[in-house]
Parts: C-alpha cells; sequence; structure tokens
C-alpha cells in the first residue's frame, strides 16, 4: 500500500508546522505552485466547454492556499469600466471574473491565521493583448494593501528563521516585470518561467522538456518557475497527476532540483507533500546536526510505486 506524504501534512501551516525548515534560504525552498492561480473551476465565469480550455485550477484563491499551494502565477488584465478601474484574471483573453481584490484578501486572511506561511506572488503577465494596463494603481493598489507583508528584494538569501525574527508580518514575495512605475521596494525581479515553449505539449514532450531544463546548469539561487502542464488540442489541460506524482516522488532526485514546480490542478496531485518531505530533507544539508521531525515516514519508506495505486 503506498504512503501519501500529503495524507499526513497540514496543507495550512506545511512550513510554519516544519521549524526545521527555519534553517533554509527563501530562495532555496521548493515551492507547490499553481499555474494560472486566476483561473478555476469555482470563479463567476467559469462555463464547462469554454472552461474545459481556459481553468487551471479546482478553486479559489483562499482554496488554493488552504490545499497547499505556495507560489501562484498570475496573469492580470485591467479595464477602466468601473470609476476605479478593474485589475482581473484571465487566460489568454477569456475572463474569469475573478479580481485583484480577491486575491489580496485571500492573502491577507490567510497570513492573518497562519503568520508564520510564506507565499510568492508571481505577478508573470501585466496585460492583455493590446489593452491598456495601469501599472500606476496596481502598483499604489499592492503596496497599500501588501506592502506592510511584503519581503524586501534583497532578502532572497536569509533564512526563513532570521526573515521571521527581522518581521512579524513580511511573508511575501512580489515579483512582476520591469515597469518604471514599480516600487523596486517591493517587487522583484520577474521570476523567470521555464516551459515547453508549445501550447500543445504532450506527456512526452513535457518529460523531455523537464530532463533538458534540470540539466542546464543554474549559477546562484534564486526563483525560477517549472512549468510542468500538459495541452492537447482537443481537451486543453490534460489530467497527467499520475506522472507528476511519479516524476516529482520525494525519493528521486528531480523535486530536489527545483525551485517552483507549477501544475494545473495541483491539488489533484501529491506535489505539496513530495514539496514539503524534500524541504525538510534538504534543510538537514544546512543544518547537519538536527533532526527532522516533521516526516511521516523515512524516504526508503515511500513506496515509489505511484502508478500502481
Amino acid at each position: 500500500m503506498s504512503l501519501s506524504p500529503t495524507a499526513n501534512v497540514d496543507t495550512q501551516r506545511w512550513i510554519s508546522a516544519s521549524p526545521e525548515l527555519d534553517h533554509l534560504p527563501l530562495t532555496e525552498l521548493i515551492w507547490p505552485g499553481a499555474h494560472n492561480a486566476g483561473m478555476d473551476k469555482k470563479a463567476p465565469n467559469y462555463q464547462v466547454i469554454v472552461g474545459h480550455w481556459t481553468t487551471c485550477q479546482n478553486g479559489s484563491f483562499a482554496w488554493q492556499l488552504e490545499k497547499g499551494a505556495r507560489a501562484f502565477d498570475l496573469r492580470l488584465g485591467y479595464t477602466a469600466d468601473a470609476p476605479a478601474g478593474i485589475f482581473y484574471f484571465h487566460h489568454n483573453g477569456y475572463r474569469s471574473h475573478r479580481v485583484l481584490d480577491e486575491l489580496i484578501d485571500a492573502v491577507s486572511a490567510f497570513l492573518d491565521r497562519n503568520p508564520d506561511e510564506f507565499i510568492v506572488l508571481d505577478f508573470h503577465q501585466l496585460s492583455d493583448g493590446e489593452r491598456f494596463f495601469d501599472f500606476r494603481q496596481f502598483n499604489e493598489l499592492i503596496v497599500r494593501r501588501l506592502g506592510p507583508r511584503a519581503i524586501h528584494p534583497s532578502h532572497g538569501d536569509r533564512t526563513l528563521g532570521q526573515l521571521k525574527a527581522n518581521s512579524a508580518l513580511k511573508r511575501v514575495v512580489l515579483s512582476a516585470g520591469a515597469s518604471t512605475e514599480l516600487d523596486k521596494t517591493y517587487f522583484w525581479l520577474r521570476i523567470p518561467h521555464r516551459w515547453s515553449g508549445n501550447r500543445l505539449t504532450n506527456v512526452q514532450d513535457l518529460r523531455r522538456h523537464i530532463t533538458t531544463t534540470l540539466e542546464t546548469p543554474r549559477y546562484g539561487s534564486f526563483l525560477w518557475s517549472l512549468t510542468a502542464t500538459s495541452y492537447s488540442f482537443l481537451g486543453g489541460p490534460m489530467d497527467i497527476k499520475q506522472h507528476i506524482n511519479e516524476w516529482f516522488h520525494s525519493s528521486r532526485d528531480w523535486v530536489t532540483q527545483c525551485s517552483i514546480i507549477s501544475t494545473d490542478f495541483f491539488d489533484e496531485s501529491e506535489i505539496v507533500g513530495y514539496c514539503w518531505v524534500a524541504n525538510n530533507m534538504k534543510a538537514v544539508q544546512h543544518n547537519p546536526s538536527g533532526v527532522v521531525r516533521a516526516l511521516p515516514t523515512r524516504l526508503a519508506d515511500l513506496d515509489t510505486g505511484i502508478l500502481g495505486r
């Protein structure tokens, strides 16, 4: 019988419930990520037929946080239709009718309940085709509402323990593309994404892409995102949870080579549990004398026969 790390981890507190992770620098943490997090099946504009192509997650931002996602791939557009303007989430122009305030509310409420969790908000796309995007207003909104929680861009090499000791509030990485209207006191440089380069990627192509990506040398410690998603012409996002479970199993080395692992419908796989186990094992390297108490079992005891479940 296979053992599931996710069955043993508190997905709402998997970082703070593991004090060993305090020894890890922020940029060396392995983050379970939600690809295109603003497009989900519970969104106001979800439609079964169109949504089959555009939807990437199962629930709201608050739900994703509770299920263990800690890095969020975000695509925003802007409309000036309302008096104050609206920042909306979209997938190649198709809107979910979720808005930026929902994300901010979810993050703030979650951190109020779980003050020592850490979150990456990767604003990977601040545009929607040729439509105008109000960077100034976006910056003002983010700084006003999340600024007190934002980790300074120069603090990526600090350990989680150091960040906790320095501030009781600063737990959020804000990342976005270059713009003179974004305050560099709060916004990190854009997080590089490693994806296959093809909108339609089958499982074999994805595996080759991941293999090539992880074989490419990287110098220095920084946040980067591996897009582990597969799409077909007829089916849209493909169900590849069994492959995710096999490829990133904690007893193998792929998961430990990653920074952010961004997947569709992340909660359907074991990726949160595998990141949790791998982070605890990685923490041992930074504190060899420490004892990893949070692990549910030894790695050797984890059944690698994921596909046979």
